[in-house]
């Protein structure tokens, strides 16, 4: 991951504050394969956030991609799967869509 000094969009947080958005994002997995744009643009997003998020790639893994259409309803990518703390499991597809829901809530 390249540091904020090679890339100063990237955010940086003071320890306690990154140990606090690293158990939140313990709660999130990003469906994707690497050969898809949207998904890039979701990644590079991540990075700059500086998060860390589960990654299930469904081309490597087909267990994935059954879970995200099983589950989520749909094989499209990306899409962020949130685990919210009352239990329900929320599908978040559209690049746009999950990079203003991360942006909004971690940046």
């Amino acid at each position: 991951m390249p540091t904020s000094a090679l890339n100063p969009r990237i955010v940086e947080r003071p320890q306690e504050e990154q140990q606090r958005i690293d158990r939140e994002t313990a709660n999130l997995a990003l469906y994707y394969h690497e050969g898809c744009v949207h998904c890039i643009r979701v990644l590079r997003a991540i990075e700059r956030l500086h998060l860390k998020i589960d990654f299930r790639n469904i081309r490597e893994v087909p267990a994935y991609r059954d879970q995200l259409v099983e589950q989520g309803g749909s094989s499209t990518v990306p899409c962020l799967q949130i685990h919210e703390e009352s239990g329900d499991v929320n599908w978040l597809y559209d690049s746009h869509r999950i990079i203003d829901y991360l942006e909004q809530r971690f940046a």
